[in-house]
């Protein structure tokens, strides 16, 4: 009988186990929707990303220049991306020059991950409460920071700057417009 007692108790850890794997796995899930836009001021240029959904788990990412809505020729050149903002190869996607758009809302805090780098810090930023991300690569040749809305986890703005600019403060890139209501309460 004791047996049988034992067997079940390592059972139900092993089922704990399995369930907490699985929830760090799948966690939460950028509030992706057909017809999503995010619209940026980056250094005085719009750039805009367009969600449109393929099925349930997928969508059409569209990065293009211009506040408005991309026509037919950049919509067929767009990115897959499933529901948790990953590319068909499984990485995060990145709207281009924007960088990586979303992390889980869980991991803007301080300590947190995003994507292989630390968020450093969650401060107020043009009305948002941001987890900020400082990021370098190539020896400090491309810097930057990025920030992340601690409500959706959406990309907000940041800066990035290079050898050559960095001495003016780089180039800084703001949410300018959205259809996500979240974003702009």
């Amino acid at each position: 009988m004791k047996n049988i007692s034992g067997m079940r108790l390592m059972a139900l850890i092993i089922l704990c186990a399995c369930l907490l794997c699985a929830c760090g796995l799948f966690g939460a899930k950028p509030p992706l929707f057909d017809g999503l836009y995010l619209v940026y001021d980056f250094g005085g240029s719009s750039v805009r990303v367009t969600f449109s959904a393929i099925d349930a788990d997928s969508f059409n990412a569209v990065l293009s220049a211009g506040a408005e809505e991309p026509d037919s020729a950049a919509a067929q050149n767009g990115t897959t991306v499933d529901a948790r903002l990953r590319t068909t190869y499984g990485t995060p996607y990145d709207g281009g020059i924007l960088g990586p758009l979303w992390i889980p809302p869980s991991q803007v805090k301080k300590g947190g991950s995003a994507h292989g780098d630390e968020v450093s810090e969650v401060m107020e930023w043009n009305g948002w409460e941001v987890g900020v991300v400082r990021a370098s690569v190539a020896r400090g040749a491309l810097s930057g920071e990025w920030y992340y809305d601690r409500a959706t986890g959406f990309l907000v703005g940041g800066m990035k700057a290079t050898i050559m600019n960095a001495d003016e403060g780089g180039t800084v890139f703001v949410l300018d417009d959205s259809n996500l209501a979240a974003l702009f309460e």
